[in-house]
């Protein structure tokens, strides 16, 4: 490299990826521009403090990756969806909002992700749009810098939308840059085989009409592998026995905080004022949500594992040191799983717990594929469809019997969770009214 070479400015960043190898944008670009400005604002470096997959690192070791690393790969994958249905045709101002709101599409995402939705009872949707349109924000400013209506553009993207385009199943859909990217990158952080599919090939293989994305129909397979491998993932990981009871036992953690705080403000030291406000169920608009991250709980688990309270103490001390909680399948049927929870809670309470922390219901379901539903709105139900060829297409599920199969298997699980010391009494309940 000559010293002409050494002072020319970077006309690239470069990121390299577990997942796409390399991810690259190019400074000379305006879109390209734009995107490195987004990246740089502190709503969007906060998601590399929250993981992806919340606690399951604590089953699967190498599962350590952050909302930030997805993100950018959401972003990647869907410029070359971009590439591939429409080419350099794309308009400016539909591939800035296009690849802004996949890069941003989970910018809401609280502490542990997923997890502390059940918490807050908010989705993390909401709040992403809430910190786009915020103009307080930084990520707001360059959005309006570069045109008055693209916050609004690109929330409109990141939310749903009722007037579709192909454009807008790049972002939201049954195959969109989302699942495409995190499927395979669950896959490879937690070493789950089951999560690899034939990315290239559906890609390779892509169309769009005005509304839809569309599958070749030679890719079908494809496309079966990729919602197979979807579900499987679901289920050997999201709904992993130890990883639902960890989350379960980061809800009762916060949950008695809640209550020690509801009794007597000052009962216990808090990390921030913002958990402080989630606790507490106050308001907590976008902004002040975005404070928030998984440092912030862990290190209030670590101020309780030495609270006075018993119960904060342990359910706090057991999620630092991986003393987790143990569970129990229980019948699928409501009212019976019902009557053996009480029944379990009563086991409980005799042996000197306390069952609204000590005895936790999890339940958790999913269909592996949505099948289109006339008149049921969005919520996912946009159909996955089909290049037939000859200008003709179609669902999926009316041409493949995988496909149609999935969309009528519906899967659930309800299990209890509970302190190991209480195992063997619980287990007993269990045996004597033949579930385990």
């Amino acid at each position: 490299m000559d010293s002409k070479d050494k002072d020319e400015p970077m006309k690239r960043k470069l990121f390299r990826d577990p997942v796409h190898d390399i991810i690259n944008l190019d400074i000379d670009d305006d879109c390209d521009r734009m995107l490195m400005l987004l990246l740089k604002t502190p709503e969007f470096q906060r998601l590399r403090r929250i993981r992806q997959l919340g606690l399951a690192n604590m089953i699967y070791p190498g599962a350590e990756h952050s909302r930030m690393t997805h993100s950018l790969g959401v972003m990647h994958m869907a410029r070359r969806l971009l590439e591939q249905v429409a080419g350099p045709k794309v308009p400016d101002d539909i591939r800035f909002k296009t690849l802004a709101a996949a890069l941003l599409h989970d910018l809401g995402h609280g502490p542990f992700s997923h997890a502390i939705e059940k918490v807050t009872q908010t989705h993390h949707e909401s709040i992403s749009v809430g910190l786009i349109m915020d103009p307080d924000t930084e990520v707001n400013a360059i959005l309006r810098d570069i045109d008055p209506d693209l916050p609004q553009n690109v929330a409109d993207m990141v939310g749903a939308p009722v007037q579709r385009t192909f454009y807008g199943d790049i972002v939201s859909s049954q195959l969109d840059a989302d699942r495409l990217d995190y499927i395979l990158r669950d896959g490879i952080a937690t070493g789950v085989k089951i999560g690899v599919y034939d990315v290239e090939r559906i890609l390779s293989t892509l169309e769009a009409t005005d509304e839809y994305l569309l599958v070749s129909r030679r890719a079908k397979e494809a496309v079966e592998g990729y919602r197979m491998a979807r579900f499987h993932m679901f289920k050997q990981v999201d709904l992993h026995k130890a990883v639902r009871s960890a989350e379960k036992m980061l809800e009762a953690a916060l949950g008695r905080a809640a209550e020690l705080l509801r009794k007597d403000p000052d009962s216990l030291p808090l990390p921030s004022s913002a958990v402080g406000r989630l606790l507490r169920g106050q308001e907590m608009p976008p902004l002040v949500f975005a404070r928030l991250d998984d440092t912030d709980i862990w290190m209030a688990l670590k101020l309780w594992a030495s609270a006075h309270d018993t119960i904060l103490s342990e359910l706090c001390r057991g999620l630092l040191n991986r003393h987790l909680f143990k569970t129990l399948e229980l019948p699928t049927d409501p009212e019976e799983a019902a009557a053996l929870h009480q029944k379990a809670c009563e086991v409980v309470e005799r042996g000197g717990g306390d069952p609204r922390y000590h005895v936790m219901l999890d339940r958790a379901e999913d269909t592996p594929y949505k099948p289109y539903v006339p008149g049921a709105g969005f919520s996912g139900q946009r159909p996955l469809m089909l290049a037939l060829g000859g200008g003709r297409h179609g669902r999926i599920e009316d041409h493949s019997d995988i496909i149609h199969l999935l969309g009528h298997n519906h899967y659930a699980i309800q299990r209890i969770c509970f302190p190991v010391r209480f195992r063997d009494d619980i287990t007993a309940l269990l045996q004597n009214a033949g579930v385990v």
